[in-house]
């Protein structure tokens, strides 16, 4: 007679294995995610860019838009949030549909708390395409060499 199936031994040989890379992977598959919602709402930021640029070419001026008559919501993405946006002046002036000839803007999306995003840092934009996003950060550094890549 020939004995069939697992030892107990084996078995939890086994169970530690797959328990050792489930402890290797998870850390790895989470950070993956935190990136590419940080990269989807990047892209959602640049949409929002070329809609304000194509209103600016009709209209020679934004005013007259808010984040959500330029994207439709005030967050990113439109079901289950992970950030909130805001458009501004560059100045930090919130725009409205009665701000006056406003002629540049500040795009942040602000990671929401409780969320995968919260402390990632803010994602910024601005009317001349400079962009800024670092780990933490909660202020937006734009220059001509800020970038969104965290360095």
């Amino acid at each position: 007679m020939y004995n069939r199936g697992f030892t107990l031994i084996e078995l939890m040989i086994v169970v530690a294995i797959v328990a050792i890379l489930a402890a290797i992977a998870y850390p790895s598959y989470t950070s993956y995610k935190v990136r590419v919602q940080r990269t989807d709402a990047q892209a959602e930021m640049m949409q929002i860019a070329r809609n304000l640029a194509n209103f600016r070419m009709a209209n020679n001026s934004y005013t007259g838009r808010t984040t959500t008559n330029v994207y439709g919501a005030a967050t990113i993405p439109r079901t289950q949030p992970l950030y909130d946006i805001t458009l501004t002046d560059v100045d930090g002036t919130l725009l409205t549909a009665t701000n006056a000839k406003v002629r540049t803007w500040l795009l942040i999306a602000k990671p929401k708390a409780g969320t995968t995003q919260a402390d990632n840092g803010w994602i910024c934009l601005n009317d001349q395409g400079q962009r800024s996003w670092q780990k933490g950060v909660t202020a937006c550094n734009l220059s001509a060499s800020s970038n969104w890549d965290g360095r």
